[in-house]
Order: C-alpha cells, then sequence, then structure tokens
C-alpha cells in the first residue's frame, strides 16, 4: 500500500505542476485521472503462506497418479478490482520444501535425481499476461524458472474470490498449470519415448490455491 500511496501523491503532483505551469488540457487531465484511477484500483495481496497450497500430481510406473506437494509459497497479487484481466502477480516456493509424506523419498527428490534443491533453492513464477476464456474462468500466462530453466506455461485460473479476513480485503482463486519435466532438464527415471509409461511420468500437473490478502 506504501507504493501505491506513493504513486497517486505523485501522480497528483504532476497535475499541480502543470496546472501551475499552463501545460493544462483536457487531454492531459484524461489522462491523468486515467492513471489515478488504475493506482486507486490496484492493490497488491500478500500470498497468506499457511492458507494457500501447491499440490503437484505425477504418474507412476504407468499404473496410478501420484500426489505431493511443497511447503511455504510466498508471493504477492496486484490485484485490479475493476479488471482481474489487468492484475498480475508471481509467486516463489522453496524447492526443498516438497513433501510426499515420506524422508527418504523426500529426500532423494531433493537431490540431483530430481530437483537438486542445494543448487536450484527457489521455484519461482511470474504472471505476463491474464485473459478471460469464459464466464469466470481465465487463461493465466507467465514464465516458470524450475530446475535452472525457464520456461513460458500457461495455466487455467478458476473459483476467483473476494471478500474479507480478519477485516482485511482477501482474493482467492486456484490455478492449475500442465508441465512437462523434461522440458526442465529433469529426465532421470524417464520413458525412453518420454511418455508417462515409465518408471516416473513426464507430465506434471500443478495445483497452486491462493489466499492472498491487502493489509
Amino acid at each position: 500500500m506504501r507504493r501505491t500511496l506513493i504513486t497517486a501523491t505523485l501522480a497528483a503532483g504532476s497535475v499541480l505542476g502543470l496546472a501551475a505551469l499552463g501545460g493544462w488540457n483536457t487531454a492531459r487531465e484524461s489522462s491523468l485521472e486515467t492513471a489515478l484511477e488504475a493506482v486507486e484500483s490496484q492493490r497488491v495481496y500478500g500470498v497468506d503462506t499457511v492458507h494457500s497450497s501447491v499440490v503437484f500430481k505425477v504418474r507412476h510406473a504407468g499404473i496410478a497418479n501420484f500426489y505431493g506437494r511443497f511447503n511455504g509459497i510466498t508471493g504477492e497479487v496486484h490485484f485490479d478490482a475493476d479488471d482481474f484481466t489487468n492484475s498480475r502477480m508471481k509467486f516463489t516456493v522453496p524447492t526443498n520444501s516438497v513433501d510426499t509424506a515420506n524422508n527418504s523419498r523426500d529426500n532423494h527428490l531433493r537431490n540431483a535425481d530430481f530437483f537438486n534443491a542445494r543448487q536450484f533453492s527457489e521455484i519461482t513464477f511470474n504472471s505476463t499476461g491474464i485473459s478471460e476464456v469464459g464466464e469466470g474462468v481465465y487463461e493465466l500466462t507467465g514464465e516458470l524458472s524450475l530446475h535452472g530453466e525457464t520456461r513460458p506455461v500457461t495455466a487455467r485460473l478458476t473459483d476467483l474470490t473476494t471478500g474479507s479476513v480478519r477485516d482485511n480485503p482477501a482474493i482467492g482463486f486456484e490455478a492449475t498449470f500442465s508441465i512437462r519435466r523434461s522440458d526442465f532438464g529433469m529426465t532421470n527415471y524417464l520413458a525412453s519415448d518420454r511418455s508417462d509409461d515409465g518408471p516416473l511420468g513426464n507430465n506434471v500437473e500443478l495445483i497452486v490455491a491462493i489466499e492472498a490478502i491487502n493489509r
């Protein structure tokens, strides 16, 4: 909110400065009013780590889907209440927080066979665009950085909800990504044809459920 207030103050200062210099006209007034309205409508919401989740699904042995999660997601959403497609967001997940309810397997996932958490300590996502593709359904595009590789990704974003938590404005939504781990250089235990029929599948579904609060 401090950044928002500073921006609004600067914009207001520009209006007064133009008026004092005699450079005021209708076009400038309209442009500055639009800028002020955009600043006012966009607020920064911080991810509530305790009430947000990152879950992944991958095929095991070509037989069944297996689920795990990452803990400790952080980030922020620049939320435009007037037009959600003008919003943007970024998230960070600590790689070593991978959690499959089995310590031995989790340690294996953290080593160089998979996530190599010592070398690549974070997984990050930065949005590049949002478009509405149906009633209450959005396409979220962005860049995902994982295992030392950064790739463009697309998610289906649903369940956008606004409300309040402990008297603070809050938003919630769920984004579902589908990625290929081979695109990020994670090829161990992968079928030769890079399908889902090997010891561990190639296609991974990521479900990111966010609750974020404006304080």
